[in-house]
């Protein structure tokens, strides 16, 4: 049931956006122009304003900023003495455009190209296609459609549409056809296009002879504004390249960097690797963050990314939480031409002496999750924030937080090597706070308690959590319970193994696991996270997946549902009964894997203790 403050919330937000329809009608003598696709919107919008600007006064949307407030703000801040609107919209799931378009109510309609962006919303490109093809339909039958010929979709949204259409790309029957585009580092994109049987070239300061899409977009916007083609051309000499779309960046030392990362999309990827190839460059180096969009098991697709990618530079570093399943597509243990870092922080630290004059430096990232803008940053004048998870949209550069120190606690001690006799670790995964005790969430907190316990031992305090010592079977073993939530457990971990000196390879995780029945235990070597928020916080902050762990079944019989619906309810007394047996299990796997593992012997494979 809908709480009245929220029905007030929504009440205000329709108000607004009834205003923002009526505020439209009122400026119809304004052209306006709509902007979608899965890429170039960003580069093809600004490079439409710049074109109309220099025939008229022109409204824009604000950086890319896609979505439906932004839509509404700008049309609001159209005027009467405005000539032209020039507006991005994002199709980001089923539905999301009809607002925005709605408020818009477009004169001209551009679509780039459909890609697989927000595919798992989305499930196929087809579906895509239908949410973009909303755009051309809302033309008046005045309207005129901007369309990229080269895409079989956008095509046969065109031959569908009945609205005067300008056609860009390479295929025949374009109005704008493209013949050549030439972009060799450090040349800048020069493309050659036909109009109406006469060549025409276009000089640009934009890198990347895949950014002759969103030039031949904004010249079918002038076209389709009926302005002189010779004037808009030279409007776009003028343009240089958008921040964090193939911009270029070159420092005091000699390193040139090409930022690239406000999103990456699995599928971008072949586009500015195509420009390193073809640069000239004594040195090519890629940095690479979060690549998104891409299906499948995480460790294989990083590691057929990364190969990738190497095909393209002679270097190639990963940033990020996935950073050491790239590693795994190293040839040999000498291969130095890849290199991972699950902190920024080390990342800058390596870049910082590593990177030498007249190396071509890459920046590929998703920007909201990697925020790659400050290995560059850092260079000139070191920062204070090296945040690894941060949600802010904005660049670093804009953000007032980037000199105030931030507590990086996951990666504030580096693991060396262990000095000693090996002692290995037994970290059970939970959550501090007592209303968890008692449920499925925390069995992993709950089988340590019972091996304490039945020790004879207690938990002390410390900076990480709750540690205890006890005898496994005859061997000494280091209990933790991390003292922090679920799902930043790993933030306690490597710090509880660099502070003791223990190794990694003889530390053992304890979890529940909702794709295990209730009672069933099972030994994992290494491997994915299966999406346990828990076990990918450790896995992030040690920087492998080579991480034992004993999995505890939590899902009950015959429940469909998804896990957050169940891990956080309570015990019955039956459920009670089958976890002490469970714990039994769980005491003796890992037992046996200790006694093992410091024999010489190891598991190495996934097996199962049935009741």
């Amino acid at each position: 049931m809908i709480s009245m403050k929220n029905l007030f919330k929504q009440v205000k937000l329709k108000i607004k956006y009834l205003r923002a329809i009526l505020h439209r009608r009122r400026i119809d003598h304004v052209t306006f122009i709509g902007i979608t696709g899965s890429a170039g919107k960003t580069t093809t919008k600004d490079l439409t304003a710049t074109i109309l600007a220099n025939f008229g006064s022109c409204q824009k949307t604000h950086l890319s900023y896609n979505t439906l407030p932004s839509i509404v703000r700008t049309v609001r801040h159209t005027h009467k003495l405005h000539r032209y609107c020039v507006t991005e919209l994002a199709a980001y799931g089923p539905g999301t455009l009809d607002m925005s378009i709605r408020v818009l109510k477009p004169d001209i309609a551009v679509i780039t190209m459909i890609g697989r962006d927000h595919y798992s919303v989305f499930k196929n490109r087809e579906a895509i296609a239908a949410e973009k093809k909303k755009l051309v339909l809302a033309l008046s039958p005045q309207g005129t459609a901007v369309l990229n010929i080269d895409d079989s979709l956008v095509r046969s949204i065109g031959e569908g549409c009945n609205r005067r259409i300008i056609w860009f790309g390479e295929g025949a029957g374009a109005t704008l056809r493209l013949r050549e585009a030439r972009s060799r580092w450090p040349d800048p994109l020069t493309l050659f296009f036909e109009y109406q049987n006469k060549t025409c070239e276009v000089r640009t300061q934009l890198h990347g002879t895949y950014m002759a899409l969103p030039v031949l977009a904004s010249l079918g916007v002038a076209l389709a504004a009926d302005l002189p083609l010779e004037k808009a051309i030279l409007a776009i000499a003028q343009v240089q390249p958008l921040e964090g779309r193939m911009q270029e960046v070159t420092g005091d030392d000699g390193v040139v960097f090409i930022r690239d990362d406000w999103k990456a999309p699995h599928w971008s990827l072949n586009a500015p690797l195509a420009f390193l190839r073809e640069a000239r460059a004594d040195r090519k180096v890629v940095v690479v963050g979060t690549i998104s969009d891409a299906s499948g098991d995480d460790t294989e697709k990083y590691k057929k990314f990364c190969r990738q990618i190497r095909k393209s530079a002679d270097l190639v570093v990963f940033v990020g939480p996935h950073a050491f399943r790239a590693l795994r597509a190293r040839q040999n243990e000498s291969d130095t031409a890849i290199q991972g870092f699950s902190s920024i922080r080390y990342a800058a630290t390596y870049l910082q002496a590593e990177l030498r004059e007249g190396d071509l430096v890459l920046l590929k990232g998703s920007h909201k999750a990697d925020h790659l803008v400050r290995l560059i940053i850092n260079r000139t004048r070191p920062i204070q924030c090296w945040k690894d998870q941060c949600d802010v949209e904005i660049f670093c550069d804009m953000c007032p937080k980037l000199y105030k120190p931030s507590p990086n606690i996951s990666f504030a001690t580096p693991l060396g090597p262990q000095t000693g006799p090996a002692v290995p670790v037994v970290v059970g995964l939970g959550n501090p706070d007592a209303r968890f005790h008692h449920t499925l969430h925390n069995v992993g907190y709950r089988v340590l308690d019972a091996l304490v316990q039945a020790a004879g031992s207690v938990w002390q305090v410390e900076s990480e959590g709750w540690v205890s010592s006890i005898d496994l079977g005859g061997v000494a073993v280091r209990l933790l319970k991390p003292g922090v939530k679920m799902n930043i457990n790993g933030t306690m971990v490597r710090p509880f193994l660099a502070r003791t000196g223990s190794d990694p390879r003889h530390c053992i995780i304890v979890h529940g696991d909702a794709d295990l029945s209730l009672g069933d235990v099972r030994f994992k070597p290494d491997g994915g996270d299966a999406g346990h928020m828990g076990v990918r916080s450790v896995i992030s902050s040690l920087g492998t997946d080579s991480i034992q762990r004993v999995r505890l079944g939590v899902r009950r019989t015959g429940d469909g549902s998804k896990p957050e619906r169940f891990v956080l309810t309570k015990f019955s007394a039956i459920e009670e009964a089958a976890f002490v047996q469970m714990i039994e299990k769980a005491a003796a796997m890992v037992r046996e894997h200790i006694q093992s593992q410091l024999g010489g012997e190891s598991i190495g494979e996934e097996r199962k203790l049935f009741n």
